[in-house]
């Protein structure tokens, strides 16, 4: 895709998701045109081939029949004008591209931390200056910092006179970018107000506290084909690469498929596994035993399908004789302890043996991990940043009382076997680090100045939203503004404007967070993902 779609509007916010949405999608936007194709010669024609996740092996594959240049994607027509774009250039700072502070969602997902206990919470709270009661009881699992709408930020409108909290103005993140795309958006050439662009990526604080579900994000074929046949479940269009960068030292997490050997191991180490799988063990044993073949794909999905598709009673008997043997073992390994961990928590749940197949991953503060499309995944405890490509969708097949889609989840993943790559970012000089995905949608910076030193924020070619995670300070924008910033303050980025961070002297310095869409660099340097 080498130009943003000139007739398209937003995928992500048509149709409020109503009873008729798709019906009202498809006779509002999908009309009959004209389409010059040689504007999309990097776009395939995809009806009726395989998704990315094809599986030509046998019959059980997602056949994608949605062509993409006729999906409404305006997170991805941002991307593609940004991306389109051959210089950068710095502009002036006004009253109106200045930075805009924000008032952000917490979602109150059921495994979240509860109460003050939550960091989303508490920085919640500090956007509301105080106003802002949290229930102790009440779990905060997430904050949203962006335009979906399922968690929509809002701009902190500044008046003349000094009003309650209750009645401080607020406007729709997305209002306010899409009312001049080339000032916000960084979208050359898009002056007025146009629904056509929106912000590339959303960022996200993360407070676990109970394993989140077995799930998956699907890629930009398979995402479009299950917002067009389920769009109640599916939200959006768009798909959903994201990364997770550790804010504590007890971020845990399952990531892909364990090398074969590994689980084969497992399979002997957990029989009540091994019974559960059927046939499906003889496969992986032959093909460790053997090395038959270089790719376990088909081995592997097969085992995968028949173990989420698992009879109800089978399962039940295997997971009891499971937790009373793991009861009498003196001495618990890691893994033990995570399977009884996750049967405490989601008791008869066939997910308590992902932990056999799936990596298992301990992080510290600082590290960071990137998880692709089609990936199975599940977050543990801790607290997290995360940043992706602007999207909610989620495919999920265990460990949650949600909606379960075990068969697109079989299909759709890659089934690859590898220990995921974690790394502590690229130091870009004496304050900034910086976290590149291998995609084009986001990136992460994290900025730390010292007391009383001050760093530039560089301009970029996308918009960016910050949060500020410790200490206090302000954001200097030459004669426009000096924006006090402290704990919990979080704002909007106009593209190709600058800053100046300067830290407090007599506080800790100065801690913030910066998302952005991974084009700002010239060259990016090479992914350690």
């Amino acid at each position: 895709m080498t130009k943003p779609h000139r007739d398209g509007t937003n995928g992500q916010y048509n149709d409020e998701y109503d009873e008729n949405a798709f019906e009202k999608m498809r006779s509002k936007h999908c009309v009959p045109r004209k389409i010059n194709y040689d504007e999309w010669e990097a776009t395939p024609n995809i009806a009726n081939l395989p998704s990315s996740c094809d599986d030509e092996m046998f019959d059980d594959y997602i056949v994608t029949t949605v062509d993409l240049t006729m999906v409404r994607n305006a997170a991805a027509n941002a991307l593609s004008a940004l991306v389109s774009k051959t210089y950068d250039s710095s502009v002036d700072v006004t009253e109106d591209n200045c930075l805009k502070r924000l008032e952000c969602t917490a979602q109150q997902y059921d495994w979240g931390k509860r109460g003050s206990s939550a960091l989303v919470a508490r920085l919640k709270a500090a956007q509301h200056d105080g106003n802002f009661v949290i229930d102790e009881k009440a779990p905060y699992a997430e904050l949203w910092i962006g335009t979906h709408p399922n968690g929509m930020s809002h701009i902190i409108l500044e008046s003349e006179e000094k009003s309650s909290e209750d009645e401080r103005q607020c406007m729709p993140l997305v209002e306010y970018v899409q009312q001049n795309p080339e000032m916000h958006l960084g979208v050359v050439g898009k002056v007025g107000p146009s629904d056509d662009y929106d912000l590339t990526f959303l960022f996200k604080v993360l407070s676990i506290e109970k394993v989140l579900s077995i799930q998956a994000h699907p890629d930009k074929q398979l995402a479009a084909q299950l917002f067009t046949d389920k769009p109640h479940a599916y939200k959006d269009p768009n798909h959903k690469p994201e990364m997770a960068v550790a804010l504590t030292d007890d971020f845990e997490a399952m990531c892909g498929f364990r090398p074969m050997l590994d689980i084969a191991s497992n399979m002997l180490e957990y029989p009540e596994f091994t019974d559960l799988i059927g046939n499906s063990r003889h496969d992986i044993l032959e093909f460790v035993a053997n090395k038959r073949g270089v790719n376990p794909k088909q081995i592997l999905k097969k085992m995968f399908r028949v173990y989420m598709t698992a009879d109800a009673e089978h399962v039940k008997t295997n997971l009891e004789n499971l937790k009373n043997r793991l009861a009498e073992k003196d001495n618990l390994s890691d893994l033990d302890k995570l399977i009884m961990k996750l049967s405490d928590q989601f008791p008869g749940d066939p997910g308590i043996f992902a932990p056999i197949i799936f990596n298992y991953m301990k992080l510290k503060t600082g590290d960071a991990f990137y998880i692709g499309a089609n990936e199975p995944h599940a977050y543990i405890q801790g607290d997290i940043l995360e940043c992706m490509a602007c999207s909610d969708n989620v495919v999920r097949a265990g460990l949650t009382p949600k909606l379960k889609d075990v068969d697109t989840l079989v299909k759709m993943l890659t089934y690859k076997c590898s220990i995921p790559t974690i790394t502590r970012g690229l130091r870009k000089d004496h304050c900034c680090t910086l976290y590149v995905p291998p995609i084009e949608d986001f990136a992460m910076e994290i900025i730390e100045v010292r007391p009383g030193n001050s760093y530039e924020l560089h301009d970029v070619r996308s918009p960016s939203v910050l949060l500020t995670l410790d200490g206090s300070g302000v954001l200097k924008q030459s004669w426009v503004q000096t924006m006090p910033v402290s704990f919990g303050m979080a704002a909007f980025m106009s593209a190709n404007t600058t800053a100046i961070v300067i830290a407090d002297k007599n506080g800790p310095g100065l801690k913030i967070a910066r998302a952005l869409s991974n084009v700002h660099l010239n060259s990016r340097p090479n992914t350690p993902f």
